[in-house]
């Protein structure tokens, strides 16, 4: 005697999370592809601007050094305190040598304080001290000047 039972309600809902899922719908397959497409557009993009420009021609009778030896002086200024790029604003004006009796005069900075800015640019390598006479007489490094 064989009997056939029915599944119950519990096994039918077991059995139908046990289903793989439909196939995708044409609304989600058309998404998709505006996803990829979009993300083809980003990286298009993203690898032309990220290529390596062409330098541009320099303007005529502009010196090539003249512009780099200011880019120099520029990314130098950037990394200064303001008192220390006071005084090195000073040297360039002044074509690149000051005495430090001038810097503490010309500038309205204390001894103690003048003396400390070119301590500091001197460690840093910025600017070069010499003794003259009864002072000192600051120049521009050359790797600056150059």
């Amino acid at each position: 005697m064989i009997t056939h039972e029915m599944p119950s309600i519990l096994q039918v809902s077991w059995v139908d999370q046990m289903m793989p899922m439909s196939p995708m719908s044409s609304q989600d397959n058309t998404l998709l592809w505006v996803i990829i497409g979009l993300l083809t557009l980003i990286i298009a993009y993203l690898w032309y601007n990220g290529r390596e420009r062409v330098l541009t021609e320099p303007i005529p009778g502009e010196s090539v050094h003249y512009a780099a030896e200011m880019d120099k002086i520029e990314v130098a200024m950037k990394l200064l305190s303001p008192n220390e790029r006071i005084v090195v604003e000073a040297l360039v004006n002044n074509g690149g040598e000051m005495l430090q009796k001038d810097i503490h005069y010309d500038l309205g900075l204390s001894r103690v304080q003048a003396h400390r800015i070119v301590q500091g640019l001197t460690q840093r390598e910025i600017v070069t001290v010499e003794d003259h006479y009864n002072t000192k007489k600051i120049s521009l490094a050359d790797w600056l000047m150059r």
